[in-house]
């Protein structure tokens, strides 16, 4: 399984702080090993590989995960906590998915 992150760089040259929360709670949680490569998609460079990849599978919010298993097969992660569930098989609140949903989703409304 080869595992890529793409995060983000804002304009100021500093990691997005989504992409930085993401990329700090791997390292404290020891997972940050198993990611075999990051990839930088800089504002700044429009035209960059992280770019690119988000247009290639149509992500619009950084960071994201591209799992590609050992048959060939990729899977695209939006969500954070989706990808630890199913990746790494780690325990995710349901407070914490539905957040995340929430975030990435202002339209969403719940009752």
């Amino acid at each position: 399984m080869h595992i890529t992150i793409i995060k983000k760089i804002t304009l100021d040259g500093k990691d997005c702080p989504k992409s930085a929360k993401v990329l700090k709670e791997l390292q404290e949680s020891g997972l940050i090993d198993q990611i075999d490569e990051i990839i930088v998609a800089d504002e700044r460079e429009p035209s960059s590989e992280g770019f690119a990849l988000a247009s290639k599978y149509n992500v619009e919010a950084a960071p994201f995960f591209i799992v590609t298993d050992d048959n060939g097969s990729t899977r695209i992660y939006k969500a954070y906590h989706k990808f630890l569930k199913e990746v790494f098989n780690q325990e995710v609140s349901e407070s914490e998915e539905i957040s995340e949903i929430m975030a990435q989703n202002p339209d969403l409304d719940f009752i």
